[in-house]
């Protein structure tokens, strides 16, 4: 039903059950929160405090401090980080996802699932005060409330399906909301790009929820991608008419407009544009010391292995099939499918299993993902 009716049209609240109350409390936990804190150097504008619209100044929960190898960085105190976040700011990390590998297994599936690039932030607040007012986002937002409850207010749009680069915006936002609601634990709510909202916590306990940004694809991202593709047309790659030749000019213009007509005419050209995207969407992190250092993989049937480019495609050709990942291309054996097949289904596996399913030996296998953890897009070893 989300993807059929809600995504990118309306906002919609998944209540939990009393039973699902704890569903989320495994992707972050405070404990988790508090050690991304302490042990990573994160720069703003990736960690900041906002309230009532406006970010708070550094200087007022940060010191400046000075390195001989490294620039200099304004570190949070905790106890200024504290008293800033007691008087009603909210703190927000980007990206959790490339700090807390729970939450980048999550954004691996959405993204296969949603065919579609994820970015999570997380949000914490404790008072009733508002971080940031009434605004609008760029791109749909999927809300996983992890612990506490969020009060919201959605208002609805006032332009249809705003982009970042747009030729015109709208920073007047509706006077009343169309939905006030309050999330607890458990809870999801999607709520379309280009919708006004306001959130702030419920008073007296603390707020902690993530949001998952999806990356939106436009019929003006599909435009940029076919004309990317007419470069192979050389009416495209000569230069145009002159401004002194009319005639030279309506011929030119009666070529293009069949060219792209008949590309636009293809059914298949939003599935095959989703498929370059999800072709060339780049690997998340995977480093595989100190296996990938050598040129051999160990032959040993217990070594976990994962694709680390979520949005790999596959295609079965006669006698082979085809791995797409990450702008890149191998064309293996026909053999090799369920192994392919096991590897970008995101599921967990090892070597033993990749080789078991294609039934080839370890040794082959390993010669196989070998190749495919020197290119970039697979990791071993225990994460």
């Amino acid at each position: 039903m989300f993807l059929a009716q809600d995504l990118g049209r309306t906002h919609r609240v998944y209540p939990a059950s009393a039973a699902q109350a704890d569903r989320f409390s495994d992707l972050l936990t405070w404990p988790a929160l508090n050690r991304i804190l302490d042990t990573h150097r994160l720069e703003p504008p990736r960690l900041r405090l906002a309230l009532a619209g406006a970010t708070v100044p550094l200087s007022a929960y940060c010191e400046r401090r000075t390195y001989r190898r490294m620039p200099p960085w304004e570190a949070p105190r905790p106890h200024l980080l504290a008293e800033q976040l007691r008087g009603g700011a909210t703190l927000v990390l980007d990206a959790v996802e490339e700090l807390h590998p729970p939450v980048g297994e999550m954004v691996s599936h959405l993204e296969r699932r949603l065919h579609t690039g994820v970015q999570v932030n997380a949000y914490a607040s404790w008072t009733s005060k508002e971080g940031f007012g009434v605004h609008w986002d760029d791109h749909d937002v999927i809300v996983l409330q992890i612990s506490g409850a969020k009060r919201w207010r959605v208002y609805g749009p006032t332009r249809p399906a705003p982009m970042y680069r747009d030729v015109e915006f709208d920073d007047t936002p509706p006077e009343n909301p169309i939905d006030e609601f309050t999330l607890h634990a458990g809870d999801v709510l999607h709520i379309p790009r280009g919708w006004w909202h306001a959130a702030s916590a419920s008073t007296g306990q603390p707020s902690l929820h993530l949001t998952c940004g999806l990356a939106t694809h436009t019929g003006i991202d599909l435009l940029t991608w076919l004309v990317d593709r007419l470069r192979d047309e050389h009416v495209l790659r000569a230069d145009l008419p002159r401004p002194d030749d009319p005639g030279g000019q309506a011929a030119w213009s009666r070529k293009v407009t069949k060219l792209v007509t008949e590309r636009l005419r293809n059914p298949s050209v939003v599935e095959t544009y989703f498929t370059a995207r999800d072709a060339a969407y780049g690997a998340r992190k995977g480093c595989s010391l100190p296996y990938a250092v050598h040129e051999q993989l160990p032959v040993d049937p217990r070594l976990p292995v994962r694709m680390t480019a979520s949005r790999a495609v596959v295609h079965h050709a006669e006698q082979a099939v085809v791995l797409e990942a990450a702008e890149q291309r191998w064309t293996l054996a026909d053999q090799t499918a369920p192994l392919v097949n096991l590897l970008c289904s995101g599921r967990p596996t090892t070597l033993g299993n990749l080789a078991k399913a294609a039934g080839i030996t370890v040794e082959q296998a390993a010669d196989l993902i070998g190749r495919l953890v020197r290119s970039g897009i697979v990791a071993v070893g225990e994460r």
